[in-house]
């Protein structure tokens, strides 16, 4: 009896340490649309940066399929502090139009050397000139929101989708944030191999065209671009993916470039390390510091491919920047098929060791019987470790997508503590009857370095009837129409 009673004992003590650190990560904000409507797809993109100078990150989130003045699919970004998860401003593009898909990509950079971050938006769907889905990028001011540029192609022609993706750094070495920007062609021009561009911050002006090195229709060149520098001359690189590129026989296998921001000159491919048709390698991509060299790393995810048999599991690869090296590869720590382990990512010293870890989403995961809820997955840069698992604070049915969970990811000290805090996108998850209103969260790293803590994988944690709620939800979209809703999500992922 003495035995069963240490035992229980123990037992408890366990289940009191599981809790414990099932919490080690604390919910710091909450993020909703300032203007609720259902479909709206708050949180498709988000970034972080020091918007009002305060000293901590704020957080731009892009709302893609908001409908301001009427206008369907115009889209919407929004500003958050992180001091308090307030409201900063909201921004719109300057030229309203429906299906412009203003908010498909967010970045965040210094452009006029105020010392505070300016905002860069791309509407990758925006006519412009008379050409159907040209795209546009815009930088607005982070001191007021103030319009700083408008950035236009190059070379206009329709369907280029021109602001895709979009990320900031300083790429001429003169103390301002540079913009590059993705086209990546479409649809009805899948002809076209895609292009990536670099403008200047101080002005706008044109720094580089970046054309893919192996050129080749439908490619989906420019889909992720990322900045920093790779090596090490004090000038950003950028990194540019074509994750639909066909290479040898693989349909859609995918690769990464990395081009010389100094000259434009090509510095790096990257291929997949375990090659294979439709894996679709770079359709993530970030840099950082992973092993605290000096110079930044290239994370690439290839959340397409087929893993233990598990289709569209995922996986995500880490390379040197120094000499292109595998570092690291990153595997779901719970496989199952359809995850899409590696679409979004971020890179951010979250544990305060000088290293620069990894955010990997997973947006399809399965989660507690949950379709497609998704889950966030954080490794050590150290040694690639699992750190931590994040998981929705709102679990639960969320119909007709899934919340997607994860498919957005950025990393920034929100709280001023020194440790990188890790801002998630859920841009399909339902709020009150909203479908697909979508939210983002952000998190703080607490607990000790190197700990691993997950949030339990229970499916009614909070109590609530998902059966019922997924009812309830259903037949919103069908009063709402969602036969509309589907043909409306016309963009890729």
């Amino acid at each position: 009896m003495k035995t069963l009673r240490i035992v229980l004992i123990a037992l408890v003590a366990l289940a009191a340490g599981v809790v414990a650190s099932a919490h080690a990560q604390t919910l710091l904000l909450t993020l909703d649309t300032a203007n609720p409507q259902p479909g709206s797809q708050f949180g498709r993109s988000v970034a972080v940066g020091d918007v009002n100078g305060d000293g901590k990150a704020d957080i731009a989130v892009g709302a893609i399929s908001e409908d301001p003045g009427g206008n369907e699919n115009q889209g919407r970004a929004y500003v958050f502090s992180g001091a308090d998860g307030s409201l900063i401003f909201t921004l719109n593009t300057p030229n309203p139009g429906a299906g412009a898909v203003f908010g498909i990509s967010v970045a965040v950079g210094d452009v006029n050397d105020d010392g505070k971050g300016d905002v860069a938006v791309g509407a990758y769907s925006e006519d412009v000139g008379g050409n159907q889905t040209q795209g546009r990028a815009y930088v607005f001011s982070g001191a007021d929101a103030s319009l700083l540029l408008t950035l236009d192609t190059p070379d206009p022609q329709a369907y280029q989708r021109f602001g895709y993706s979009v990320a900031m750094g300083d790429v001429n070495a003169d103390g301002r944030a540079d913009i590059a920007v993705g086209a990546i062609s479409g649809w009805p021009r899948d002809d076209l191999p895609g292009w990536a561009y670099v403008f200047s911050g101080a002005d706008g002006s044109l720094l580089f065209t970046l054309d893919m090195p192996n050129p080749q229709a439908e490619a989906k060149f420019g889909l992720r671009v990322a900045v920093g520098d790779v090596n090490g001359d004090g000038k950003a690189d950028i990194a540019v993916s074509a994750c639909w590129e066909d290479v040898g026989a693989n349909e859609y296998q995918g690769r990464t470039y990395v081009f010389s921001g100094a000259d434009g000159s090509l510095l790096l491919t990257l291929d997949i390390p375990n090659p294979q048709a439709r894996t679709f390698f770079g359709r993530g991509l970030t840099v950082g510091d992973v092993n605290a060299d000096g110079k930044v790393d290239i994370v690439v995810g290839a959340d397409g491919e087929e893993v233990g048999g598990n289709q569209e599991q995922g996986r995500t690869y880490v390379f040197s920047g120094a000499d292109g090296s595998l570092l690291f590869t990153l595997n779901t720590p719970n496989p199952q098929e359809d995850a899409h382990f590696g679409y979004g990512l971020a890179v951010g010293d979250v544990n305060g060791d000088g290293k620069g870890d990894m955010a990997v989403g997973a947006f399809g995961h399965e989660v507690a019987g949950n379709d497609r809820q998704g889950r966030v997955y954080v490794f050590s840069g150290a040694d690639g470790s699992l750190l931590f698992t994040l998981d929705t604070p709102n679990p639960g049915a969320s119909p007709p997508f899934g919340a997607h969970f994860g498919i957005s990811v950025a990393v920034g000290d929100v709280n001023g503590d020194g440790k990188r805090d890790i801002a998630v996108g859920a841009y399909d998850e339902q709020v009150g009857d909203n479908f697909a209103q979508g939210r983002a969260y952000v998190f703080s790293p607490l607990g000790p370095v190197g700990g691993v803590a997950t949030l339990p994988d229970v499916a009614d944690s909070s109590g609530y009837n998902y059966i019922a709620l997924a009812a309830l939800a259903a037949a919103a979209v069908v009063a709402l129409g969602a036969g509309t809703w589907y043909a409306r999500r016309r963009w890729l992922r």
